[in-house]
């Protein structure tokens, strides 16, 4: 009797040991399976200003925009490029449709463009855009 009890016992025992030893020890042999993202660091973020543009078909768009910089020398080559960042804003917010700018894929969009063009201006030194405002009609 003893032994049908013991059987099933030492059974959940084994199993449950294989399964610690699996969780601990598995990725050690195994290699982590985890995928290990880029940490993101935080750069110096530089507001370039408000914006209310005419959007084609007689819409609005009003947007306060800043930019993330890659480093720390990076705000001040924003400073200095300030100019020429926010004539290109205007440049591209204007070409848009309010159904360019009215979801939140259409914004996603927007601000990868607004990145890649920005980007051209001051030679790759801003890591994100950033809206602190961001209204249409």
């Amino acid at each position: 009797m003893k032994k049908i009890i013991m059987i099933p016992v030492l059974v959940i025992v084994v199993i449950a040991a294989v399964v610690v030893g699996a969780i601990l020890i598995g990725p050690k042999i195994m290699g982590t399976s985890a995928v290990e993202l880029p940490v993101h660091k935080n750069g110096p973020v530089v507001p370039i200003g408000d914006f209310t543009i005419n959007l084609k078909g007689g819409s609005f768009l009003k947007a306060t925009i800043s930019l993330e910089g890659v480093d720390e020398k990076s705000a001040g080559i924003l400073a200095e490029k300030e100019v020429f960042l926010k004539d290109r804003v205007i440049t591209v917010l204007s070409g848009k449709a309010v159904t360019d700018v009215a979801t939140p894929e259409a914004k996603e969009v927007l601000r990868q463009e607004l990145l890649v063009q920005l980007n051209d201006v001051c030679n790759h030194n801003i890591q994100q855009v950033l809206f602190t405002t961001y209204l249409y009609q």
